[in-house]
């Protein structure tokens, strides 16, 4: 499934329009808007948690009540704050995935090059991780 994300849609509004500012991307005080900031804020805000938890909810009949949701990237302690679904937030899950990608493909390359070298042995593997990275945050 491909949908805009909210800093795509809050740049189109600031883009395409007139007189409509450019805003931060936050919870805003009231779903009611009392200024254009306010407003603007409310509606990408809430407009964008509606569409996070539309889709989870129909993702939940489509896999079962029991799916683990976990919501990950630069606002997803934005939008998981405010998520009826979202239960755990890692903003580093891609990066730690990767890290463990690099890891696999170190110590695999490790051991080609000791099999492949019977004179001498092959570097071992570096023991310090490059990303330590951090356990899941659950609200």
């Amino acid at each position: 499934m491909i949908c805009p994300g909210i800093g795509i849609s809050a740049d189109a509004l600031f883009e395409k329009t007139a007189r409509l500012p450019r805003v931060d991307i936050r919870q805003p005080a009231r779903v009611i808007g009392s200024t254009t900031v306010g407003s603007l804020q409310s509606g990408l805000y809430y407009g964008y948690l509606g569409l996070v938890d539309g889709i989870l909810e129909r993702l939940r009949g489509e896999m079962g009540k029991e799916a683990t949701v976990v919501a990950t990237g630069g606002l997803a302690g934005l939008i998981g704050t405010g998520s009826k679904y979202i239960k755990h937030v890692d903003d580093l899950l891609t990066l730690d995935g990767l890290r463990l990608i690099w890891e696999r493909n170190v110590a695999a390359r490790s051991g080609r090059e000791s099999s492949s070298s019977n004179s001498s042995p092959a570097s071992p593997a570096p023991a310090a991780k490059l990303w330590s990275g951090n356990k899941p945050r659950s609200r």
